[in-house]
């Protein structure tokens, strides 16, 4: 058998990312620190995310860099999926040529003091088990890509000839080396090469998720990328993402100063709109309507000419109904159950809404697709079939929400919802958000006149008292949102 996926992930958050002090090492190793409790908590949401996966596409075997943080980050990863991770230098950390110290990672008999229950036997996958290792003097750009493809010309052909038995894959490495490997897997020009046409940069955050199958068993180099750094399984989202354009080394200390100044270039010009906002707030603790305080009407002195920046949270429908099991499934086999694909809203949607003035605004949720995903494939494929794409089935539940048109309802939160910004200053408040009416459907006519636009709502699932089904015709206020939305 061959290796079809290959999954490829960065470690989670750092310790010393964040302001001083900081915990020692470890290992005593110079540049290992380890995760920070954020990060810790990155590396238990990528296990449950890896975990939720369909059991055919779940990683079989693990790889991880030698150093502290990748290990650390692949123990709950497998606990969780039951399996031990295996050290391999030649997916270790880039370190620029000019740097002062360029260590030598940690080993099976340093890292078993903390990771013993996870670690393979050293035997069955030595450290340097395929002889590729980074240059101790530190590496151009060219080099670590010519590191990566002698790593999978290597990697490939002894891993299938020892473990036949595994398909899915899983690599825990560092930002520029995941760069590397997913440029070499791709036969990319150089690591600042993008990847399409729309000039798409690898990702790289703080435990994002790359993946890659393979487009031809019969070759070693085909491969396609599905998933460019996901992060959409993190409470924060996508952190710390780097690429070699930034011109000096992931995480270091130069690259966080970076980060500082820009983080504060971005405060001070938040400062003026963050100002407003708190008056804002001061001068709404009185009771006024929710589409006033939506609109920035109460503010005194705001002019007809003038925008104001709110912020309105929505809940989407909950009537999203649960598969269990796939009809079409053996009986015998043991992928009974059918996954369910949780993120429903993807980064990539658009938000149309009619009216935010209005009592019950009409939204439409559309380009609802990750774009860092392939097409998914319809829930009417069946799993545990003959078919070479057998492993990718899940049910794509944010196409039930696609080009769909929802009436909503305004509602009081209890409390409210601070929104921050990715350098984690505080950027708005939400006290008000919209709830989709479940029952409310928008439906064309089915008999359609020539220039009549008209649009029924159908409240099928709503009954009269006398238990008859109830229709309602919109308005002409809807029915003119519902062109505009269509538009």
């Amino acid at each position: 058998m061959t290796i079809k996926e290959i999954y490829i992930a960065r470690h989670g958050y750092r310790s010393n990312w964040l302001p001083p002090p900081h915990p020692p090492n470890p290992t005593g190793i110079d540049s290992d620190p380890p995760l920070a409790p954020h990060g810790v908590e990155q590396a238990k949401q990528l296990a449950a995310y890896l975990t939720s996966l369909p059991t055919i596409d779940q990683p079989q075997f693990i790889i991880t860099s030698p150093f502290y943080r990748c290990v650390e980050t692949a123990q709950p990863i497998a606990k969780l999926l039951d399996l031990k991770i295996g050290l391999e230098r030649g997916i270790g950390e880039w370190f620029k040529k000019d740097r002062k110290i360029i260590p030598e990672p940690a080993n099976y008999t340093d890292l078993k003091r903390f990771f013993n229950d996870v670690l393979v036997d050293e035997k069955l996958w030595p450290r340097d088990q395929l002889g590729v290792i980074p240059n101790p003097k530190g590496e151009t750009n060219i080099e670590i890509l010519e590191r990566a493809n002698l790593f999978w010309q290597k990697f490939i052909p002894f891993f299938e000839k020892n473990y036949p038995e595994i398909e899915n894959i899983l690599l825990i490495t560092h930002a520029a080396t995941k760069i590397a490997l997913g440029s070499s897997l791709l036969n990319l020009e150089s690591v600042t090469s993008p990847y399409d046409e729309e000039n798409t940069m690898l990702r790289a955050g703080a435990c994002s998720l790359s993946k890659y199958i393979r487009d031809n068993l019969n070759d070693d180099f085909s491969w396609k990328l599905v998933m460019n750094g996901n992060c959409e399984f993190l409470t924060k989202g996508e952190e710390m993402n780097w690429d070699f354009t930034i011109n000096v080394e992931a995480g270091s200390a130069e690259d966080i100063l970076r980060r500082k100044k820009e983080a504060q270039l971005k405060s001070n010009e938040e400062n003026e709109g963050n100002d407003n906002l708190e008056n804002s707030e001061s001068k709404s603790q009185t009771e006024i309507p929710v589409t006033n305080i939506a609109t920035g009407t109460d503010i005194a002195g705001t002019k007809d000419d003038e925008y104001e920046t709110f912020y309105v949270t929505l809940d989407l429908p909950n009537n999203i109904k649960k598969i269990e099991e796939d009809e079409g499934v053996n009986k015998n086999s043991r992928y009974k159950k059918l996954q369910r694909h949780f993120n429903i809203l993807k980064p990539s949607a658009k938000l149309q809404i009619s009216d935010i003035t209005a009592e019950h605004p009409l939204i439409k949720i559309s380009n609802n697709k990750s774009i860092n995903e392939p097409d998914l494939i319809s829930k009417t494929n069946k799993i545990g079939n003959s078919s070479n794409n057998n492993h990718h089935n899940l049910i794509d539940y944010s196409a039930l929400l696609n080009e769909k048109i929802m009436e909503t309802k305004w509602n009081k939160l209890i409390g409210s919802e601070l929104l921050f910004d990715e350098y984690g200053e505080l950027i708005g408040q939400v006290k008000e958000h919209l709830t989709c009416v479940n029952k409310v459907i928008f439906e064309k006519r089915k008999e359609v006149v020539k220039n009549n636009d008209n649009m029924d709502i159908d409240l099928s699932n709503d009954e009269d008292e006398d238990g008859s089904k109830s229709k309602f015709k919109g308005s002409t206020f809807w029915k003119q949102s519902i062109r505009n939305a269509q538009d």
